[in-house]
């Protein structure tokens, strides 16, 4: 594509010559022969015209008058343009009428003023071509400034909800920790192991704004581990995740999150404990993750920490926007969360 100021010489030499055959054509069409003034004069002409309009673009570029707005650009618009007319209307006179066609009789003031409002009306023609090719491209410039501000603005918001992942996520396990410490030290060993590897892998994944879903499903595991020695028999996992599905991109830590919520406000509040159940499969070509939890859902239950299903639907916008969705539910007497991720993703 042409640069700025090739595109600008172009569209001069280009438009002036399009102007100049156009007078020689309706000059032959009107009875006049191609004669050697006629040629002369259109040569004239397309310099003086090319000369007019690049010293008026000078004085645009010198004043910055694209720093006016329309109502301010207005007027020195048509000032410009009357000058300009007015300065083609003696050049053509010296140079046309003068110096080739030796004709001059003097200037008649009805003649002249037409020729100059004639001439001002085509370099009107000539600045409102130029001012719109400049507000177009000034206007995508904005455009373009506007997404990158956006996109940089959308990356300093998932940061800010990744950073609050975890130190929630790694206060629970501490606390499932403890409870294991007096009741079973081996157990308790096993799961610092167990906990030195979740916590190494969230941070590993957390600088990434998506990983594969088996990835992220690994680190579930470990998660449910935990739990699972924490709780022992009140706690039941059931997974059933679809192979195809492993290599869908998801936010890193998203899941995790909603397994930890669904045994936090489900098994750790029922006597008996409860069942855990994830699935994985596809829908439309999406990725569709359900996750079902004993318990009941209250809409407008305060979560602890001030986030989690807030954190998981913002997350979800800024990566998506409207391609993916969540939802949370009481179904059958228990708690359904549906999470769906396109496979187009932003990476």
């Amino acid at each position: 594509m042409l640069n700025k100021k090739k595109l600008y010489w172009f569209s001069q030499f280009f438009g002036w010559l399009i102007y100049i055959i156009f007078i020689g054509i309706f000059n032959i069409l009107t009875g006049n022969k191609l004669s050697s003034e006629l040629i002369y004069s259109l040569l004239s002409i397309y310099l003086i015209g090319l000369l007019t309009s690049h010293g008026f673009r000078l004085i645009i570029v010198k004043l910055n008058w694209m720093r006016f707005n329309i109502l301010r650009l207005f007027p020195r618009i048509l000032l410009g343009n009357l000058v300009s007319g007015i300065i083609v209307y003696f050049l053509k006179l010296v140079f046309i009428e003068i110096i080739i066609l030796q004709s001059f009789e003097g200037i008649k003031f009805i003649d002249a003023f037409a020729d100059i409002m004639n001439w001002t009306f085509i370099f009107l023609i000539w600045s409102l071509l130029y001012f719109l090719f400049h507000f177009i491209t000034n206007y995508q410039k904005e455009e373009i400034k506007n997404l990158k501000w956006q996109a940089a603005k959308n990356e300093i918001e998932l940061n800010k909800l990744k950073s609050q992942l975890n130190p929630h996520f790694i206060f629970n396990s501490m606390n499932s920790i403890r409870a294991l410490i007096n009741e079973n030290p081996t157990l308790a060993k096993e799961a610092i192991t167990q906990l030195s590897n979740v916590l190494r892998n969230s941070l590993l994944m957390g600088k990434q704004k998506l990983i594969p879903f088996n990835e992220e499903m690994k680190l579930v595991n470990d998660y449910l581990g935990l739990e699972k020695t924490r709780f022992e028999e009140r706690l039941t996992i059931i997974k059933n995740i679809n192979s195809t599905t492993e290599n869908f991109l998801v936010p890193p830590l998203m899941i995790q999150t909603l397994v930890e919520n669904g045994i936090k406000h489900g098994t750790s509040k029922l006597p008996n404990g409860g069942i855990l159940e994830i699935n994985s499969s596809m829908s439309n070509d999406k990725l569709m993750i359900v996750i079902y939890n004993c318990g009941v859902y209250h809409k407008n239950e305060k979560s602890e920490t001030g986030f989690g299903i807030v954190n998981t639907v913002q997350r979800l916008k800024l990566l998506f926007g409207n391609k993916a969705s969540f939802e949370i539910k009481n179904e059958n007497g228990k708690v359904k969360t549906i999470l769906i991720i396109p496979k187009e993703t932003i990476l």
